[in-house]
């Protein structure tokens, strides 16, 4: 893996390989590189505190603040932390992406207090509010999460449109979908001059992955742009619970199993991170109270058919509220959009 010691080094080799530069490849002892990924990560806990991915090493300081780069172990010099915000940290990766994602679900798993951020959709569509970003696909989802594997129905749809969507009936058939399903990708393409300046993919669970590249710091700003949006949203929705004291709601547009969902929370199991008891159930509805495995706080939950009010009293993390809809949305709920007294959250 390549010798890194600085910020600058890092982004010195980050360009060199958006530039396929062998010569500078060859400085930092890389032989080739590969894909740029970065994980948006939600904390409750101070960097001093926590250890590198099991089998890494440890966090090294870079000789800018609030970044780290993993020092011995495997693969040193593969992982770098950006702890430049105070709640959603940037985790960026040169491994391989298989390997990636073990590295970071393991990491997150391991650790009582940090989770990933869960992008809304209106996040995953963020940059389609700039004209030199374009929309080039989308993901979505329907995992039937609740219903056991050989009944399951499931349903998975990505469509790469490239730099046009003059496909006939294309945008009829993503419209609906789009109404009814949960958006877990959207590809963006930044475009300047007629040329491409970055080509990303942003999933559901907070990473992107950089196909192409031209700039590293922009690159960087991009994701960064995320980060803040995303932080914002979990400082706005902790004010309006903390002076409202109320529910966050969360709409879905298909209809939950409850008894299903009753017996997966119940079990503690899967990445909803629940572990709930049922205190009341009626046809068309169940009541809950347990702890959210992330943080052990204290939630309650109401779930109707296609609703839900979910309550976090005193400090608890309202993370909870964009996990529990992002991954209730892909599993089995389709659309789902979160409001607190009227407001939508984490839009």
């Amino acid at each position: 893996m390549p010798h890194l010691t600085t910020f600058n080094d890092l982004k010195t080799l980050l360009q060199a390989g958006f530039e396929d530069n062998e010569d500078s490849l060859s400085h930092f002892n890389a032989t080739y590189s590969t894909q740029l990924k970065a994980y948006l990560i939600e904390s409750n806990l101070p960097v001093k505190d926590l250890p590198c991915p099991s089998g890494f090493g440890h966090w090294k300081n870079l000789d800018v603040p609030h970044w780290f780069i993993n020092d011995g172990g495997h693969f040193p010099g593969s992982l770098f932390l950006d702890t430049t915000r105070e709640r959603v940290w940037i985790f960026y990766s040169l491994l391989d992406a298989s390997l990636s994602d073990v590295t970071v679900d393991s990491w997150i798993n391991d650790i009582k207090g940090l989770d990933h951020c869960w992008l809304s959709r209106s996040q995953l569509m963020h940059f389609g509010k700039f004209e030199e970003w374009k929309e080039r696909g989308i993901g979505l989802k329907f995992t039937d999460g609740l219903t056991p594997e050989e009944n399951a129905g499931n349903f998975s749809l990505k469509a790469w449109y490239g730099a046009t969507r003059q496909i006939p009936a294309l945008d009829d058939v993503l419209n609906i979908a789009k109404k009814k399903f949960a958006i877990y990708s959207a590809r963006w393409q930044k475009m300047s001059g007629g040329s491409v300046t970055i080509s990303a993919e942003w999933y559901s669970n907070g990473k992107v992955t950089i196909n192409r590249a031209t700039d590293v710091d922009e690159v960087m700003l991009s994701i960064s742009d995320i980060a803040n949006r995303y932080e914002d949203a979990i400082f706005e929705a902790t004010e309006i619970r903390n002076s409202k004291m109320g529910a966050f709601e969360l709409d879905f547009s298909q209809t939950i199993d409850l008894e299903a969902f009753s017996h997966t929370v119940a079990m503690g199991r899967g990445t909803m991170n629940l572990w709930l008891v049922e205190t009341e159930s009626q046809s068309d509805f169940k009541r809950f109270r347990g702890i959210d495995l992330h943080t052990w706080d204290r939630v309650f939950m109401d779930v109707g058919l296609n609703y839900a009010y979910l309550t976090i009293p005193g400090k608890g993390c309202v993370n909870a509220a964009p996990r529990i809809a992002t991954i209730q949305g892909e599993d089995n709920a389709g659309r789902i959009m979160i409001y607190f007294d009227g407001v939508e959250m984490f839009a």
